[in-house]
């Protein structure tokens, strides 16, 4: 994937590189979006994972989650590790807990495929 990725790359300003969400080994307040689609429920420790990319965000900075979440439970239990935030409620509350701001719901494909928008706080002077 980061092959395929740098292969059509073509801009100098992005980088791929390997790794886990838990750890990103960036400093503090390097991007000002993160893009994670359909990786989150491959996450181990997901508020971990949550916490590192609110710590790797500016302030104002923008979080991008694409996975199988539904309004209910019972949808995601099929394809769905126990355990895993699969519901837009838990995702909610986790993302809550790891200081993002405004998350914001869409509706992307099917009955479980959605996405949501969150937001890293500006800091406060």
């Amino acid at each position: 994937m980061i092959a395929t990725a740098s292969a059509f790359g073509g801009e100098d300003r992005l980088s791929f590189a390997v790794g886990v969400a838990e750890d990103l080994r960036y400093p503090d307040e390097t991007f000002d979006l993160i893009v994670s689609t359909t990786s989150f429920d491959h996450w181990t420790d997901q508020q971990a994972g949550l916490v590192e990319c609110a710590r790797v965000l500016r302030p104002g900075g923008h979080l991008v989650l694409v996975d199988q979440f539904s309004w209910w439970l019972l949808p995601t239990l099929a394809t769905s590790r126990r355990g895993k935030a699969r519901t837009r409620g838990r995702a909610t509350r986790l993302l809550r807990r790891a200081g993002f701001t405004a998350p914001h719901w869409h509706r992307l494909y099917a009955v479980i495929i959605n996405g949501v928008t969150a937001t890293k706080p500006a800091n406060r002077a």
